[in-house]
């Protein structure tokens, strides 16, 4: 049997919007080509902030932490038209990947 966490989950998972190729492409990626793939923001995680910055529409987001991008272009996706993203990563590997996908 599940339990509560489990079911909830579960139903976000199936009431949220599904991810595009390139949010997709850059999962696969990162589970491929890195030594932490479970610091990947993900599917939930990535719904949420496009919802927020959507609800928001702010005209800047700066991002501290960007790992291989998921979470950035999910933001991007609520910017204002002429909205802009900041992001920094320290570890230039992860930031190179973020920028192929940007």
């Amino acid at each position: 049997m599940q339990d509560k966490t489990t079911e909830l989950h579960d139903y976000c998972e199936q009431h949220s919007f599904l991810p595009d190729k390139l949010l997709k492409d850059i999962e696969r990626y990162t589970h491929l080509h890195t030594l932490a793939p479970r610091m990947l923001s993900g599917h939930l995680q990535g719904a949420f902030l496009t919802m927020i910055t959507k609800m928001v529409e702010p005209k800047v987001i700066l991002e501290i932490g960007t790992f291989t991008g998921y979470s950035g272009l999910c933001m991007a996706h609520g910017l204002a038209n002429d909205g802009k993203l900041i992001t920094i990563e320290y570890d230039k590997e992860n930031a190179a990947i973020a920028q192929d996908f940007f």
